[in-house]
């Protein structure tokens, strides 16, 4: 293995090793104190999102640099996500502070600070769960299961028929009609 005084300082050589992907912290700091190229600590937040540093211009003119790796991708959209974050979370104590004013505040309409009170407290403890009955079947199996008879008689598969009501409490978009199939 090279120690890293004995490894080339020399641009093509630096990356070429950055093409292989080891030490990529080691290569962009070398790489970045040979020949001034600004290292990924230092890219901007659009830097940072476009993958790659801007032109002497300041201007991202021409494709990406070859040996600007996925690697090097990955570590810079990986930064980008972590100062983005740490800006949210800069603004979070703002938020909150806007929230809980707008709950307690008279003038706003109820609606609106039971929603945020309801936020607030899933944000918190998490959402209700929901318990969902997957019973129903539809396809091919329904159309059978009332030909299947019994070898006594009796229907295999007793079909049930009803017909479906909204409650008064839901609200009724939609609920027309489906189109009926033709085979």
């Amino acid at each position: 293995m090279w120690t890293v005084a004995e490894l080339s300082r020399k641009p093509k050589q630096i990356r070429n090793r950055l093409r292989r992907g080891r030490n990529l912290e080691r290569d962009l700091q070398m790489y970045a104190e040979e020949t001034g190229f600004k290292p990924v600590e230092e890219w901007d937040y659009v830097e940072l999102a476009r993958g790659r540093p801007r032109d002497k211009d300041g201007g991202f003119r021409g494709s990406a640099p070859k040996w600007i790796t996925p690697k090097v991708v990955a570590e810079a959209k990986k930064r980008l996500q972590d100062k983005a974050f740490g800006s949210l979370m800069q603004a979070a104590g703002v938020a909150s502070k806007t929230l809980i004013e707008l709950m307690k505040d008279p003038d706003t309409d109820a609606r609106t600070r039971a929603d945020i009170a309801k936020f607030i407290y899933e944000q918190l403890n998490g959402k209700a769960a929901v318990k969902v009955d997957v019973e129903a079947k539809i396809g091919p199996a329904d159309f059978l299961a009332g030909a299947l008879v019994l070898d006594d008689g009796s229907p295999a598969h007793p079909i049930i028929n009803g017909e479906f009501t909204a409650e008064d409490d839901e609200e009724e978009e939609d609920l027309r009609p489906l189109p009926e199939r033709r085979p």
